[in-house]
C-alpha cells in the first residue's frame, strides 16, 4: 500500500528544496538583514526647513524640553510655528484652588517662553493627567487645528513615551492626521523615554538658549533639573554625529505613525 502521507511530504520537501523557492528564501532573507541594518543605523542629520510647525506639547514645557533647540533654529529660518497645549498643567492637584494656582503660574511661564520663540500658542485646557479619558475629543480638535493651520511639519510626543497624557496626545494625533488628510511629516519626540531615532538635529549653538528657556520653568524644576537631563540626553544624541548637542526624533508619515500607534497600543 503506498503511503500518501509520505509521498505528501516529500513533494513538499522537493518543491521547498527547488532552486526557484531556495533563491526566494534567500532574497527574503538578504532583505530582512537589510532592513535590520539600516534600522540599526545611526539617525540621519538633517536640517528640516519647514514654513509651518505644529507643535503638541501635553503640557506646559514640553514645548521646550524634547524640542526646543530645533524650535530655535526654525524660528531663526522665519519658520511659522505654532504650539498646542493639550491639557491644563495644574499637574492633577486635588485642590480646586491649588490646581488653578499652578495653571496660572505655568502659563504666565509659558509666556515668557512664547516670546523667547516668537511662537503663537493654544491651550485646549484638557484635565492634567486625565487625557486617557478625553483622546476622542483631543483628536477632534487635533484635527481641526491640522485642517486650519496646515503645518509641513508635526512635532508630538512618540507614542510609547512613558506618560499617560504623553501617550494619549500620540495616539491622538494618529487619529486626527488621517481624519484631516494631512500630509505633514510627524517628527516623535522624547522626554520619559529615550525612543529610537531616525533622524537628528544638531542644536549645538541654540543649546545654551535651549537651556535657559527650559529654566524658565521655574515652578517644575525646583525639584527635578529638567535642563540638566535635556541636555545630558542632547550631548548623548550628539555624539555619533561628532557634534556638542542634538534633538533625536523618529519621523514618519502620518500613516506609519499610526501604524505605530496601533502596534503600542496592542503590546
Amino acid at each position: 500500500m503506498l503511503d500518501t502521507a509520505a509521498m505528501g511530504t516529500g513533494a513538499r520537501f522537493r518543491e521547498a528544496a527547488s532552486p526557484h523557492a531556495l533563491r526566494g528564501a534567500l532574497a527574503r532573507r538578504f532583505l530582512l538583514k537589510l532592513k535590520r541594518a539600516t534600522h540599526r543605523a545611526p539617525a540621519e542629520l538633517i536640517v528640516p526647513t519647514p514654513r509651518r510647525a505644529l507643535v503638541i506639547a501635553p503640557h506646559m514645557d514640553d514645548e521646550v524640553i524634547p524640542c526646543g533647540g530645533t524650535l530655535f533654529l526654525l524660528a531663526e529660518q522665519g519658520a511659522e510655528i505654532q504650539v498646542i497645549f493639550a491639557t491644563d498643567s495644574s499637574a492633577g492637584l486635588p485642590s480646586a484652588e491649588a490646581a488653578r494656582a499652578l495653571t496660572a503660574t505655568r502659563r504666565a511661564e509659558a509666556e515668557k517662553v512664547r516670546q523667547q520663540f516668537g511662537f503663537a500658542s493654544t491651550e485646549f485646557g484638557f484635565p492634567d493627567g486625565q487625557l486617557h479619558r478625553h483622546e476622542r475629543a483631543l483628536a477632534k480638535r487635533l484635527a481641526q487645528q491640522l485642517e486650519q493651520f496646515q503645518p509641513d511639519i508635526i512635532f508630538c510626543p512618540f507614542p510609547a513615551d512613558a506618560h499617560s497624557d504623553h501617550m494619549s496626545c500620540a495616539a491622538a494625533l494618529a487619529v486626527a492626521a488621517g481624519e484631516a488628510k494631512s500630509g505633514a511629516a510627524i517628527f516623535a519626540y522624547e522626554v520619559w523615554t529615550p525612543l529610537w531615532p531616525n533622524v537628528a538635529v544638531d542644536i549645538s549653538r541654540v543649546a545654551k538658549r535651549k537651556e535657559e528657556a527650559i529654566r524658565l520653568y521655574r515652578s517644575q524644576i525646583d525639584d527635578r533639573d529638567y535642563a540638566a537631563a535635556a541636555l545630558g540626553l542632547n550631548r548623548f544624541r550628539g555624539l555619533p554625529h561628532s557634534v556638542a548637542f542634538a534633538e533625536a526624533f523618529l519621523r514618519a508619515s502620518p500613516a506609519e505613525f499610526a501604524r505605530l500607534a496601533r502596534l503600542l497600543d496592542e503590546i
